[in-house]
């Protein structure tokens, strides 16, 4: 019986750390696209004004950004940011994952904490959606996928 040699395992540890952080460097790295606020928007498309009548629908993507799938202003945008009205009362959810990972969907607040208990359940088959129902408030500053937050799977909430 042969024991592992320790020097070995720990330099293919250092290795293996070196090349996921690189791999996470290189993942979080984007293009022209963001705005450097850690989502994705572009910094030439401002807050889409979302009517509480209308219910906003995103998927989620294979890179861990968000897609607006609806109203029809934030369609195909990555990580909209969303205008709603201080008081009145919106439904936000996805109910499309272009990846295989889990994902679910939470209000933030300015503290970057999950906004009144307002988040879904972890799923990677959303089925007939994934859905939240919030009052908009100074408080609730972002829509969220909690376990890929850091990632940039986030986007604004702005008053109006």
């Amino acid at each position: 019986m042969t024991r592992d040699n320790p020097v070995s395992r720990r330099t293919a540890l250092k290795l293996t750390g070196a090349a996921a952080s690189t791999a996470l460097v290189a993942g979080c790295s984007g293009g022209d696209e963001g705005n450097g606020n850690g989502n994705g928007d572009s910094e030439d498309s401002g807050p889409v004004e979302i009517s509480p009548d209308e219910t906003i629908m995103l998927k989620a993507t294979s890179s861990n950004t968000w897609e607006g799938k609806s109203p029809s202003g934030i369609e195909g945008q990555e990580n909209p940011t969303l205008a709603l009205k201080e008081g009145e009362t919106y439904e936000i959810g996805w109910d499309e994952n272009g990846g295989s990972v889990g994902h679910n969907i939470a209000i933030y607040n300015g503290d970057g904490e999950v906004h009144n208990g307002k988040k879904t359940e972890q799923t990677p088959d959303p089925g007939d959606g994934e859905m939240l129902e919030f009052e908009a408030s100074s408080d609730t500053v972002e829509y969220v996928c909690v376990p890929h937050y850091q990632s940039g799977m986030a986007g604004d909430i702005e008053m109006q």
